[in-house]
């Protein structure tokens, strides 16, 4: 059977759910830098902003899986617009707020809000993924054109994102975020005929798996990239500030989700004979490799090169990983944990930005880049500790190879 791109996008429906989650997730790239954007033009200093794009991504982090578990047990077309509307109110609300000069606990609650109820676009694509290709290996070539399809995101939309805020204003620039997230989640919700069966009360029950070791292990991991994805985005923004090229924070940041995105689609049309947590492992390596340069930069030309070799073991991590997530726990449960394992990365966002933050705001632009570079060389640690743990709890459901 041909498992391909083309052969897996061809499953009826396929192609308008994949569009669906496109538009829906290009918003996931654009709130948490618009909220910097926002913050920071009204005179707040990096750290605050970077601690108020925390808290919608530990809002996500923390609230988002119980959403999850929600449309895993009444389906995706009940739950995901009433969690869609109130994700809205939280952005206008932060929005409004803000503007007005309201007291920053209260911007921080429409945050929360956001956040918390904030259906993850991602989890619920890839679900409808696992319950079209149940068991066949065209499923790792879906998961990858779902990492590509994450890369694109962060290709458009933090170019799109900086685009609106400079030429007409930042409150328009997280506007338009609304109007996407509207546009995309609705069309993906109306999708009945691919959305996975509901569960019910049986996806209400104990998960035993979702505290094994192996699992932690990953969602552990992936926390660690979250340090890497916010933290770079927070210190990219000022580094090119401080540069004089303000005008550039999309097209740097853009250029480090193309060189993923081209890994990924690369990573996903071959097939490695290794298991997948001897490729986890191999690829937490190459993030430390690639990662390196970029505390060292001193022009715009040497940030949009460090950038671009930056972003090369990112979507390969990324697809692993969620592999990883699909074979380890069970299938009525799988949009909650791929949503919990998601989370990992959010609560390592909200480490990230804020701690490069304050190092951008204590030493200096450049130095917030040490934060990309510890959390890959944490990732790295957990994904070669962990390769044995994840070995054998693969083999015994003989799915250690891909």
């Amino acid at each position: 059977m041909d498992h391909s791109y083309t052969a897996v996008l061809r499953r009826p429906g396929a192609p308008a759910f994949v569009t669906a989650g496109f538009v829906g997730r290009l918003p996931i790239s654009m709130i948490p830098l618009g909220i910097v954007l926002l913050m920071t033009s009204r005179g707040a200093d990096y750290a605050v902003a970077g601690g108020l794009s925390a808290v919608f991504a530990l809002a996500a982090a923390f609230i988002g899986p119980f959403g999850a578990r929600w449309s895993d047990r009444r389906g995706q077309s009940r739950t995901v617009p009433v969690l869609l509307g109130l994700e809205i109110v939280g952005l206008l609300l932060f929005v409004g707020l803000t503007v007005a000069g309201a007291a920053p606990v209260a911007v921080a609650a429409a945050l929360v809000l956001a956040g918390g109820a904030a259906p993850n676009v991602g989890s619920l694509v890839r679900a409808r993924w696992a319950a079209l290709l149940a068991g066949q290996p065209g499923l790792r070539a879906a998961f990858a054109i779902e990492g590509v399809v994450d890369e694109v995101v962060f290709v458009v939309g933090p170019p799109l994102v900086t685009t609106i805020a400079l030429s007409v204003s930042e409150p328009a620039a997280l506007g338009a975020c609304v109007l996407l997230l509207a546009v995309g989640v609705l069309w993906l919700a109306a999708q009945r005929g691919t959305q996975p069966r509901p569960h019910g009360s049986a996806a209400a029950g104990p998960a035993p798996r979702f505290r094994s070791r192996p699992f932690v292990l990953v969602v552990a991991a992936m926390g660690a990239m979250g340090a890497v994805f916010g933290a770079f985005e927070v210190t990219t923004v000022a580094t090119t500030r401080s540069l004089g090229h303000e005008e550039m924070t999309g097209l740097i940041l853009a250029l480090y989700a193309v060189a993923s995105l081209a890994a990924g689609l690369l990573y996903g049309a071959r097939h490695l004979p290794w298991p997948l947590p001897t490729q986890f492992a191999a690829a937490g390596l190459v993030l430390v490799i690639v990662c390196a340069p970029l505390p060292f930069v001193t022009s715009l030309g040497m940030l949009a090169v460090a950038a671009l070799l930056a972003g090369m073991a990112v979507s390969p991590l990324l697809i692993m990983a969620v592999a990883m997530v699909e074979l380890l726990v069970p299938s009525q449960r799988l949009t909650e944990a791929l949503t919990v394992a998601t989370s990992g990365i959010a609560v390592g966002l909200a480490v990230g930005a804020p701690f490069a933050g304050w190092l951008i705001d204590t030493v200096g632009a450049p130095t917030g880049y040490w934060v990309v570079l510890a959390g890959a060389a944490v990732t790295a640690a957990l994904a070669l500790v962990g390769a044995p743990l994840l070995r054998r709890s693969l083999a015994g459901s003989g799915a250690a190879t891909p």
